[in-house]
C-alpha cells in the first residue's frame, strides 16, 4: 500500500470517497471536520481550499482512503501543540487503508516534535472507535455539535496506551461520601467474545455496615457498552427516595477516571422515571433514546429501546 501528500487533481476522487462512506449505513458520517468549518461535506470549495493537508492511501493506483491532517482543531480549547486528524475514510474492499493512514500520520507527527495525535469522531461511529482503541487513541471526553455527540480522543505518541484495566482493579476502599460506602463484592474479566469489559461489581452500604442495593462500573468502551452503560444500580425498596444511585454514581465516576475512561454512559428503560432522574441528579446529560440492535443481550432479554445519557470526565 502506497501513502502519498493528495494534490489539485485529487480533489475530485477525494470528495467522491467520502461521499461512499457517508452513505455507508454501519459508520457514522465524519461531520466533525465538515461542521467546525462551516460548510457541507460536499461542498467542492473547502476540498480544493485543504486538499495539501490530506494524505492518501492507494492499492494498484486506485485511491483506497483518505485522512486529512491539521495543525489545530477548534474543538481542543488548549490549542496544545498535536496532530490533529479528521476525513478518516476508506472503501469497503480497503479497511485497512485507516491503519496504514494513522500510523503514517503519526510518524509525520513525531518527525515534527509533536507528542500527541487527536482526532473528533462521533459517539456513535462504532466501527472506527474500535479501530482507535486498539490503536491507543483514548477517549478524552464528549460534547455536543448541533444534534450531534461527539467524542475526543488522544494518543500520547511518546509511549504505548495501555489498556483500561492495565493495573488491574484498583483499590476502592475510598468509595465514601459520609452517607454511604461502595464495598466492592466481585470483580469481573473481560470477554471480548461477548462483547464484555472488566467489571467492578459493589454493594451500596451505610456507614453502619448496612446493604442498601448495589451497583456496578464497567472499564472500557464498546459498541455494547453504547446501550448496555458503564454504570448499573440498584436500591433495595426501603431505602429508596434517599438519593443513594446518585451518590454511588457520583463515587463511581472518581473510580472510572481513575481508570481514564474519559466519558461515561448511563443507559436504562424509558419508561423507568426513576432511574432517568438518578442519571440526570448524578449531572449526566441526555444524548438519545437509541433503539436496541437485535444481537445485544437487552433485546433478547425483550427491551425494545434505551435511554443513554453521557458524562464527561
Amino acid at each position: 500500500m502506497n501513502i502519498r501528500r493528495a494534490g489539485a487533481g485529487d480533489v475530485e476522487a477525494v470528495m467522491e470517497l467520502i461521499r461512499r462512506q457517508t452513505r455507508r449505513p454501519n459508520e457514522q458520517r465524519a461531520e466533525h471536520g465538515a461542521a467546525q468549518n462551516g460548510i457541507d461535506i460536499g461542498v467542492a470549495r473547502y476540498f480544493r481550499e485543504n486538499i495539501n493537508s490530506f494524505l492518501l492511501a492507494e492499492q494498484d493506483g486506485r485511491l483506497t482512503g483518505a485522512l486529512a491532517v491539521f495543525d489545530q482543531d477548534s474543538a481542543w480549547k488548549d490549542h496544545a501543540a498535536a496532530c490533529y486528524l479528521q476525513h478518516l475514510v476508506s472503501d469497503a474492499e480497503h479497511p485497512e487503508s485507516k491503519a496504514a493512514l494513522l500510523h503514517f500520520a503519526e510518524k509525520m507527527a513525531s518527525l515534527r516534535g509533536c507528542s500527541l495525535s487527536r482526532i473528533v469522531l462521533p459517539l456513535k461511529d462504532h466501527v472506527r472507535a474500535d479501530l482507535l482503541e486498539s490503536m491507543g487513541y483514548r477517549a478524552t471526553g464528549i460534547f455536543p455539535l448541533g444534534r450531534s455527540w461527539l467524542v475526543k480522543r488522544e494518543k500520547d505518541l511518546r509511549r504505548e496506551a495501555p489498556p483500561y484495566d492495565a493495573g488491574g482493579f484498583f483499590d476502592s476502599e475510598g468509595l465514601q461520601d459520609g452517607e454511604i460506602r461502595l464495598v466492592l463484592e466481585k470483580t469481573s474479566p473481560a470477554d471480548p467474545e461477548r462483547g464484555r469489559v472488566p467489571a467492578y461489581h459493589f454493594a451500596i452500604c451505610g456507614e453502619g455496615g448496612e446493604r442498601m442495593g448495589w451497583c456496578s462500573l464497567r472499564i472500557g468502551h464498546c459498541e455494547a457498552l453504547y446501550y448496555a452503560g458503564h454504570i448499573g444500580y440498584g436500591v433495595d425498596e426501603p431505602y429508596r427516595g434517599r438519593h443513594l444511585a446518585v451518590r454511588a454514581c457520583r463515587l463511581l465516576f472518581r473510580l472510572a477516571d481513575k481508570h481514564g475512561l474519559g466519558y461515561v454512559l448511563i443507559t436504562c428503560d424509558p419508561d423507568n422515571p426513576a432511574s432517568r432522574r438518578t442519571a440526570e441528579l448524578a449531572g449526566c446529560e441526555y444524548l438519545e433514546t437509541a433503539p436496541l440492535p437485535e444481537w445485544h443481550d437487552l433485546a433478547k432479554e425483550g427491551f425494545r429501546e434505551v435511554c443513554v445519557y453521557g458524562k464527561k470526565l
